[in-house]
């Protein structure tokens, strides 16, 4: 898998936009961590690159080294796929009956994110809300998390028996969901992606930068920033909240990580092999055209900008939302022999 194109990612109209003056004042590599801290401080630099880089999904750049991927091999043993098997790289909620539905949150937040989605769904699915470990309070693991999260969703899917679920993922959620659905195409159902494309943007050089910044920052700057960044995604602030304030516990390290695994992943090759539908529902910004080149190999998408929305588009615009999410799955009911369906 290569890294196409090159050139900065843009700012689209809901882009945060102060990123050509914060680009003007990148710290020194060499910079002390409180010097760091305080340029981060004053001019959001790190936070604002980073949203421009991460979780807006841009791509593009220089090429990047992409890992071989973690084994989905269970290794033989009798008991990996067992009933009783429990994922490292993430915790779950399972609620209600009925056709499964795993739900994956973006970068650094809560299952919770997910509520009002659960809510809406209502009677006739069984909810798995997943929380990533090292977000939001949680437990960190040693392990790329995207690829140890794929892994471990692929086996508890088997372990579970869940047949096709449904796969709904937001943001870093998206990433997932598109590199489980290419990587186990017979194991996923009708796909739902909010707001992610399946590559990131940033050479070699620019993730390790970042990985470092986001690793040795203060916790009060973590907090200060994350809480400035996530703030800034949705048009619906008070909604955000309490989503901000487990944000706020994320493990830096497994932050970090998890920005350094995303742009040097490029899965741009890979999801020609998703069998699924999937259906693409974008914030209106300035990426919906780089979105669309990195999915058009995709045998069955659609996608969809929800106008006026930012990264958080599910609270900024719940009534097209759900009226996407519904005629979607309404086009996509569960297969004849699915239990429950």
């Amino acid at each position: 898998m290569r890294r196409g194109g090159a050139g900065e990612p843009g700012v689209g109209k809901n882009g945060e936009g102060a990123l050509q003056s914060a680009l003007s004042n990148q710290p020194p590599a060499s910079e002390s961590t409180s010097n760091r801290d305080s340029l981060v401080t004053r001019g959001t630099f790190w936070i604002v690159r980073w949203l421009s880089l991460v979780v807006l999904a841009a791509c593009g750049s220089s090429p990047a080294v992409v890992k071989e991927p973690v084994s989905d091999d269970d290794g033989g043993s009798p008991f990996a796929r067992g009933a009783d098997f429990k994922p490292l790289a993430f915790g779950v909620e399972v609620k209600g009956k009925g056709r499964p539905v795993v739900l994956i949150p973006g970068l650094g937040c809560p299952g919770e994110v997910w509520d009002e989605t659960v809510a809406h769904l209502g009677e006739g699915y069984e909810t798995h809300v997943l929380t990533l470990s090292g977000f939001a309070g949680r437990p960190a693991i040693k392990e790329p998390l995207s690829a140890a999260v794929r892994r471990d969703l692929a086996r508890y899917i088997r372990s579970r028996k869940l047949d096709r679920p449904i796969i709904v993922g937001h943001s870093m959620g998206g990433f997932i969901a598109y590199w489980l659905a290419s990587y186990h195409p017979d194991l996923t159902g009708p796909v739902i992606v909010v707001d992610a494309g399946p590559a990131l943007s940033g050479d070699l050089e620019e993730a390790k930068a970042l990985r470092t910044q986001w690793r040795t920052v203060s916790d009060e700057v973590f907090s200060t920033q994350t809480r400035i960044a996530f703030a800034s995604m949705t048009r619906v602030p008070k909604r955000m909240e309490s989503v901000i304030a487990k944000v706020a516990k994320s493990d830096r390290r497994a932050f970090a990580d998890a920005i350094y695994e995303m742009m040097t992943t490029d899965l741009t090759e890979q999801v020609v092999e998703i069998k699924s539908p999937v259906l693409i529902l974008a914030a209106d910004g300035g990426f919906q055209k780089r979105i669309r080149g990195q999915v058009e190999t995709i045998p069955k998408h659609q996608m969809i900008v929800l106008k006026g929305t930012k990264h958080f588009l599910m609270f900024d615009d719940p009534t097209a939302y759900y009226r996407e999410l519904d005629k979607f799955l309404g086009a996509h009911p569960p297969p004849a022999d699915q239990p429950n369906s």
